[in-house]
């Protein structure tokens, strides 16, 4: 590649990472089962370019991990000020969370989906530790057919796995309460959708540890006993924000565990 062809690449990366995420707008509106496979698959098409630049970029470069890095912080200071313009707290947080989605649901697997693209997986791993010191989140990654894989499964992640290690269906009564509790409950509420929308973030990676973990059929014991039966016997109370807040210490525990 000759320096013109190799600066055309490299301004062409630098702008596009940035549409890549602050061109998206309202995520959860097309995280949905029947739509986030079209909804992926035209954004990937919209970004190819982009992610075909960077890897010729980062084929060209005497340092690529430099490359990557430099590429992530490019990112990360474009959307620290957009945040640093929002003036309202509530409206900020809001921003936020829909950055930590677009990476995790679009950015992320977007770029894993060129599977001979030698930059794609160091660069998810740089952006990816690099957004979580930055903006002190626990934003994990997952390729597009693992998530499209999670809506057959309704995106319960974690006790998903909790009740495949019980021996217990995909359609047991305890993933079929909570599944509901979450569509009935919890996304009815702004904080309850919050809450999912930190739960889709964080839920694959800290699945994925805990199957590398020696123990993981003891982990997901504990889980089930400590938690998510609590859940459960909430859910069939009636005790619907008490099970939230057992949910969320559930949640917490595992990213101080597995997430820091």
């Amino acid at each position: 590649m000759d320096l013109v062809a190799y600066g055309e690449s490299y301004n062409q990366a630098m702008q596009g990472i940035e549409d890549m995420l602050l061109k998206e707008d309202n995520p959860m509106k097309t995280f949905k089962r029947d739509v986030y496979p079209e909804a992926f698959q035209a954004y990937l098409r919209r970004n190819l370019d982009t992610i075909n630049a960077i890897e010729r970029v980062y084929q060209q470069e005497e340092n690529p991990e430099a490359w990557l890095t430099r590429l992530s912080d490019h990112l990360i200071d474009c959307v620290q000020s957009e945040l640093d313009g929002i003036t309202k707290k509530g409206k900020k947080s809001e921003q936020q969370i829909n950055y930590n989605m677009i990476l995790a649901v679009y950015v992320f697997p977007a770029l894993l989906e060129q599977k001979n693209n030698q930059s794609a997986e160091p660069l998810a791993d740089v952006l990816m530790t690099r957004w979580n010191e930055t903006f002190k989140t626990s934003v994990g990654k997952a390729d597009y057919e693992k998530i499209e894989q999670g809506f057959h499964r309704k995106f319960c992640y974690i006790t998903t796995a909790a009740c495949e290690s019980q021996g217990k269906a995909d359609n047991c009564y305890e993933l079929e309460l909570l599944r509901s509790y979450r569509d009935n409950y919890l996304l009815q509420s702004e904080e309850g959708g919050a809450m999912v929308k930190e739960y889709y973030n964080i839920a694959p990676t800290i699945v994925n540890r805990i199957a590398r973990q020696e123990n993981a059929g003891a982990v997901y014991d504990e889980l089930w006993n400590s938690y998510l039966m609590d859940c459960v016997h909430k859910i069939e109370n009636g005790e619907n924000e008490a099970c939230r807040e057992r949910y969320a210490e559930m949640v917490y525990d595992l990213k101080s565990r597995y997430m820091s």
